[in-house]
C-alpha cells in the first residue's frame, strides 16, 4: 500500500520564504548604502549614457518576466495534473490502476473510521486465464480483459469503484446500503463473466472473494482479508465465492 498522505510535497512555500529572505537583504543593504542616491548621480554625472532609463525599463522588464513565469508555472501545472491522472489509469482497460484503488482503499478506510460506515471490497480474478494467452495470443488475451472490463462495470452497484489490480484480477468497492447484498452482487459479478465472455472456444469463469470493513480495521488489513478469501475460492475448485 502506499503512504496513506499520497501528495507531491509542495516547494511553493520554501521559494517564497527564500525570495522574501533575500530580497530583504538587498533591501537593507542599499538602505544602509544609499543606492538609489548614487545611483542617480551616477545618471547625472553621464547623462550621455540614457542611465536614468534603465529604473522604468527594469520596471517593465520585471512585469514582463512575472507574465511570463506565470504563464509557463500554469502550463507546468496543467502537464503535471495529466501526468499524474495518466498515471493512474491502466492503458489496456481504461480502468483506473491499482495505485489509483490503493489510494481510494484508504481514503474510504479513514472515511469509514470518522463515520462508522461500512464498505464492501470484492476481489474478482479470472480461472485459469493463462490458457487463453497460451491458446489464442496476447492479443487475444488483451481483448478479453477489455471486454471482461466493461462486463463488470455494466452491472456496479450505484456509487461503487472498480479497478483492475493486476493482470486478470480486479477490485470494486461497494458502499454499504440496505439492499446491497455482497454475496448478491458478487453472483452479478460471475453472472455476467461464467460461461459468456468465449462461449463458443473457452468457457471462461471467475473466482470472487469479499469483505466489510469493520471498525478499527487498517486498509491493509482489509485488503488481507480479501485476498485470503479470493484464495479460499481458488482452493474450493474455482468458480466460487468466498468471503472473509
Amino acid at each position: 500500500m502506499p503512504h496513506s498522505l499520497y501528495y507531491h510535497r509542495p516547494t511553493f512555500i520554501r521559494d517564497v520564504i527564500v525570495l522574501l529572505v533575500f530580497n530583504l537583504c538587498m533591501f537593507i543593504l542599499f538602505l544602509n548604502n544609499d543606492a538609489m542616491e548614487v545611483f542617480y548621480e551616477f545618471s547625472r554625472k553621464y547623462e550621455n549614457l540614457e542611465l536614468d532609463e534603465l529604473i522604468p525599463l527594469g520596471f517593465t522588464l520585471g512585469i514582463s518576466m512575472l507574465l511570463f513565469s506565470y504563464r509557463r508555472i500554469k502550463e507546468l501545472g496543467r502537464m503535471a495534473q495529466t501526468l499524474e491522472r495518466l498515471s493512474l489509469i491502466d492503458p489496456l482497460t481504461n480502468l483506473p490502476n491499482r495505485r489509483a484503488g490503493q489510494i481510494r482503499l484508504l481514503s474510504w478506510s479513514k472515511t469509514a473510521e470518522k463515520t462508522q460506515k461500512s464498505f464492501h471490497v470484492f476481489q474478482l480474478d479470472l480461472d485459469n486465464f493463462k490458457s487463453v494467452n497460451d491458446l489464442y495470443g496476447q492479443s487475444i488475451g488483451d481483448e478479453i480483459l477489455q471486454l471482461v472490463a466493461r462486463q463488470l462495470s455494466s452491472v456496479m452497484p450505484s456509487d461503487s469503484l472498480i479497478y483492475r489490480w493486476l493482470d486478470d484480477n480486479f477490485i470494486i468497492l461497494c458502499p454499504v446500503s440496505v439492499t446491497l447484498i455482497p454475496y448478491e452482487v458478487a453472483e452479478k459479478f460471475q453472472q455476467v463473466i461464467n460461461g459468456k465472455i468465449m462461449p463458443s472456444t473457452l468457457s471462461l469463469t471467475c473466482s470472487i472473494g469479499f469483505s466489510s470493513w469493520c471498525a478499527k480495521q487498517s486498509a491493509e488489513e482489509l485488503l488481507h482479508n480479501v485476498e485470503d478469501a479470493l484464495l479460499s475460492a481458488k482452493h474450493a475448485g474455482k468458480n466460487c465465492i468466498k468471503t472473509a
